[in-house]
């Protein structure tokens, strides 16, 4: 059965207060997604960089007092590159980076003859982004959605954007950001979202910079924890905790690196004679003169990089055959970094975007509210199963992904 059948089999079984084993129905016949009598809103916050990890061995108190009041899963597994972009995308679309298009932080597009760059202005060009994140389909459904940058969504997509958003701004304070998500429960009925999204870039910045475990990178956690803080004391004072679910989710983890486990691609080749879209530490490079065989056998002989032709890549990666993965694909083993010998040196602490099997690379997710039964756990889960959940809070019908509602079905009341 596929994860889309699964997802509708599931919807159905909660939608009837049934086990999740009931037979899927076709697409043609997918049901609605159960009314909301109560109109719960949901508020999902990112933080990135966030490894689950943390919240076993940082201070973080309003985290830990939530997971003990809500739901927490092992931990989520990050779709593949475990990157930022590919994976909050994945997030709010439930599509694997090869079927969003949004293969990486950065790659370039042979259609386009362009390059998409995370940071750059041709990032909020609506041809990039492929599938129907979870703003557009609420808004179809006529629930009104605000975000607060999450990725993708100051871009319009599928000729659609949220009902309040804002480009990012790295200057906005983490307090002001809350306080604008408190300002959307405050707006009239008739402007009110039901949906309100939050990203927090901490503790990734904090992460690459000095590494997962040093003081900085703990300091990060406490902000976003503060941050958590914030939001749930002023929903308290607006006498909504019965009615709002929020989610806590991230993207990805972090591992250690340092400069003397650098792999070095001019060992190998000559970066004239090569094209990388994207270099570590996932690879994506094209030999210039066509010739991917003779790249692909120059770069097997480097230690601690894996080199795949795209059509190769392990299935499990669920990545290579969109048209934005360059013909060969390499990826660093945990704690490696890659690099050329005439290039900048690598000076942060950490790195991410390894393996998503990696320990270090695993993800965070809490929940708590009305729809969910406190003080409960499940296991693992790919990320892509949150656009279906998000759906399904929200009583609106998800749009073809590649996730499931399954994994949420014991802790769903």
């Amino acid at each position: 059965m596929s994860r889309f059948a699964r997802s509708l089999a599931a919807l159905v079984a909660l939608s009837l207060g049934v086990a999740c084993h009931a037979a899927s129905p076709t697409p043609e016949a997918a049901p609605q997604a159960r009314s909301t009598t109560h109109q719960t809103r949901v508020i999902i916050l990112g933080f990135d960089g966030f490894a689950r990890r943390y919240l076993d061995t940082d201070s973080a108190p309003a985290l830990h007092a939530f997971a003990r009041g809500g739901v927490t899963a092992r931990w989520m597994i990050p779709s593949f590159p475990t990157l930022t972009f590919p994976n909050f995308y994945a997030l709010a679309t439930g599509l694997y980076p090869d079927h969003s298009g949004i293969v990486s932080n950065g790659f370039v597009d042979p259609s386009f003859d362009t390059a998409f760059l995370y940071k750059s202005p041709v990032a909020r060009e609506s041809r990039w982004w492929g599938g129907e994140p979870i703003w557009v389909t609420s808004t179809r459904h006529g629930v009104r959605a605000a975000t607060m940058f999450w990725v993708g969504s100051d871009a319009e997509i599928g000729g659609t954007r949220p009902a309040r958003w804002h480009h990012y701004s790295h200057a906005m304070p983490f307090a002001a950001r809350v306080d604008s998500l408190l300002a959307w429960l405050d707006l009239p009925a008739s402007e009110r979202p039901r949906l309100l999204m939050g990203y927090f870039e901490e503790p990734d910045g904090a992460g690459h910079n000095f590494g997962p475990g040093a003081p900085e990178t703990q300091g990060a956690v406490v902000r976003v924890d503060s941050a958590l803080a914030q939001l749930e004391s002023g929903i308290r004072a607006r006498k909504l905790d019965d009615s709002v679910d929020v989610i806590i989710v991230s993207d990805h983890g972090m591992t250690a690196v340092a400069p003397s486990r650098t792999v070095y691609l001019d060992d190998v080749v000559d970066s004239a004679n090569v094209r990388v879209d994207y270099q570590t530490p996932l690879l994506l490079i094209t030999a210039r003169d066509g010739d991917q065989d003779a790249l692909l056998a120059r770069l097997s002989r480097l230690p601690h990089l894996r080199v795949w032709k795209k059509a190769d890549v392990p299935a499990r990666l669920r990545y290579g055959t969109n048209p934005r993965i360059t013909p060969i694909v390499g990826l660093a083993d945990v704690g490696w970094t890659i690099a050329w010998r005439h290039g900048t040196p690598w000076h942060g602490g950490g790195a991410h975007g390894y393996d998503n099997d990696a320990p270090d690379m695993r993800a965070l997710f809490l929940a708590r509210g009305p729809s969910f039964r406190p003080g409960s756990t499940i296991g693992e889960f790919p990320n892509v199963d949150v656009y279906d959940l998000l759906a399904h809070l929200l009583g609106v019908a998800p749009a073809r992904n590649d996730g499931t509602l399954a994994p949420f079905a014991p802790v769903l009341r």
